[in-house]
């Protein structure tokens, strides 16, 4: 199966057509992970923004020498992509649960498309901003949910 297909239903992809994608994909690179592998170490500083091509992985944060799980990651999903907002401290660890396939592009990739392709950045700085709100909707329902459950207590 080839890395296009792979990346179908990808959120930073929507809208973009095929022979696009294809283009934006010969920019990248993939890299293989294997079970407990870290993709992403909390604290580390990277400038990659990645799409899970195959296998699931795992997001911990560490704080006081403690673990705790935040979600599991499937093909499609986008990580990293806080460093679009020069956000290049990694917050959380992004841990394989199996063996992993995954898509990077760089910053720097990503933001040569504003002079070369401005229509594909465009459109991949509209669906990063979609997904970014979507998991911030996501994170404000939680805490109106843990408001009204700590003040029932």
């Amino acid at each position: 199966m080839s890395v296009a297909n792979l990346v179908k239903g990808c959120p930073l992809f929507y809208e973009i057509y095929d022979n696009e994608v294809e283009e934006i994909l010969g920019d990248c690179v993939v890299a293989t992970y294997e079970t407990d592998d870290y993709i992403i170490k909390q604290g580390d500083t990277s400038t990659d923004i990645c799409v899970l091509l195959s296998g699931e992985a795992k997001v911990t944060v560490e704080k006081e020498g403690k673990v705790k799980e935040i979600t599991t990651l499937a093909k499609g999903d986008l990580f990293g992509e806080l460093v679009l907002i020069n956000e290049v401290e990694r917050t959380a660890n992004i841990v394989a649960i199996e063996p992993c396939d995954v898509l990077i592009l760089s910053y720097e990739t990503f933001y040569s498309y504003y002079q070369k392709r401005p229509k594909i950045f465009a459109l991949m700085v509209l669906n990063v901003t979609r997904l970014v709100t979507k998991r911030l909707k996501a994170a404000n329902k939680l805490i109106e949910e843990l408001n009204y459950q700590n003040s029932q207590n």
